[in-house]
């Protein structure tokens, strides 16, 4: 507990990923005595509250939809969801729309978020997003930008890769200006619609180099210090990185018994999820389905929104949706799209990890994990089933990868630094 008690306003955008790292965080800040005020999409009503939230809900054009089941779709519908190379994936996205519509939603819930701060009058916020409520960032509050996905969105150099380009450190770089160029531009139309609300409300606009938004209190990211690029680059001024945005308290679950009896010497249990965008996919899930039937393993799997339109193999049992807290640490090896909690996570627990990645950072995070020795990268739609029943075999039995694997996660699972982070939030409050 501390001196004083604040009252903090935690911001997410749509996305089950943003809004489960932001509960991480939030969970140490109530441990800490603060008063948690979560504002988040209709999908996630009565999700927030159980965890002793107090739950503000923002009005969505989709009713009665699960959380991420919205975007997961325009994804799929798009074209977006395949095994195109991530340049190419940038130039589907030119088509999407997606900061037009980010953009408009954030201005029409507005007026909802100012009544919202005005009912609660907040000490601090803490805000997940690509762009910045101008009720938030313009307010006489200090505010912290919190990012829940790979540094390399927000963290840009001439030393590291351009964010989403899923290419090495230490490659070729003769690709990384054409990718940031298109990147940027892409970026660039988000802020053209923020900067015409920011006109037409006479408040500042924001660069159009294709930067994101930053705090001049506090910015913060969740990455382990195994995988993060301070190896290259050095952290900036006003920014902290926690080793991951944990939450806790997901619901518990039972084994079946066709699980229980395997040999664990023969057997081992794998996780697979492929997230709620990627799990929409129903082709991609029946294809993993096809190929994983065949191994002398078992799997949990998390089926997805649309779980219910496809069946699982005998080796296999799984739900539209687990808890990942709970599944990790009990099983051997996780197949993972790379979204940023799912690599925390799975790193924490010490688990090598093929990560599968479809768009986004995922490709950041694939390539670090793989060229840090910590897991292997496939891609989902191309790679042949000798190649990924080969990685998962080479992974339970690589002994020095999951020694050191095991070395990180006792240093994750002791490390303190949300804490120290939560104390440098505090502070911010004088």
């Amino acid at each position: 507990m501390v001196a004083k008690r604040l009252t903090i306003l935690v911001a997410p955008m749509e996305g089950v990923g943003h809004v489960n790292a932001c509960i991480g965080l939030a969970q140490v800040l109530q441990s800490r005595g603060h008063r948690i005020v979560f504002v988040a999409d209709q999908s996630f009503e009565g999700l927030l509250s159980p965890y002793g939230f107090t739950e503000e809900i923002l009005a969505s054009e989709e009713k009665d939809k699960l959380p991420g089941e919205v975007m997961a779709k325009v994804l799929l519908e798009s074209g977006f969801l395949s095994g195109a190379s991530p340049m190419e994936k940038l130039k589907v996205g030119q088509n999407m729309k997606f900061a037009e519509i980010l953009v408009n939603k954030m201005r029409a819930n507005e007026p909802k978020l100012q009544a919202i701060v005005a009912k609660y009058n907040p000490d601090l916020y803490v805000i997940d997003d690509f762009i910045g409520s101008p009720t938030l960032i313009h307010s006489n509050k200090p505010w912290v930008y919190m990012f829940s996905g790979n540094p390399l969105f927000v963290l840009r150099d001439d030393k590291t890769p351009p964010g989403g380009s899923g290419f090495a450190t230490n490659g070729d770089r003769s690709d990384w200006k054409a990718f940031r160029e298109l990147s940027d531009k892409e970026f660039s139309k988000m802020n053209v619609h923020y900067n015409k609300w920011m006109t037409d409300e006479g408040l500042p606009t924001v660069p159009m180099d294709g930067t994101l938004l930053t705090s001049p209190h506090l910015n913060i990211y969740g990455y382990p210090e195994e995988l993060d690029y301070t190896d290259v680059r050095p952290l900036p001024d006003r920014w902290l990185r926690v080793d991951a945005f944990m939450r806790n308290g997901e619901q518990e679950f039972a084994i079946p018994d066709k699980f229980l009896d395997r040999d664990p010497q023969k057997s081992k249990l794998i996780y697979l999820s492929m997230g709620s965008m990627g799990s929409v996919d129903v082709n991609l899930m029946k294809r993993f389905v096809a190929i994983l039937s065949k191994s002398e393993h078992k799997f949990i799997v998390s089926k997805g929104v649309l779980g219910d339109s496809y069946e699982l193999a005998d080796n296999m049992w799984g739900q539209k949706s687990v808890p990942q807290t709970k599944v990790v640490p009990i099983v051997s090896l996780v197949i993972t799209h790379g979204g940023n909690n799912s690599v925390t996570e799975t790193f924490s627990y010490g688990k090598p990890m093929i990560v599968m990645p479809l768009f986004g950072d995922q490709y950041d995070n694939a390539q670090r994990v793989q060229e840090k020795g910590f897991g292997i990268r496939l891609n989902p739609y191309e790679c042949t089933e000798r190649e990924l029943l080969t990685a998962i075999d080479s992974l339970l039995n690589d002994k020095d990868m999951n020694e050191r694997l095991a070395v990180a996660s006792k240093r994750m699972l002791s490390s303190h630094s949300i804490h120290r982070v939560s104390e440098v939030i505090e502070s911010l409050v004088k």
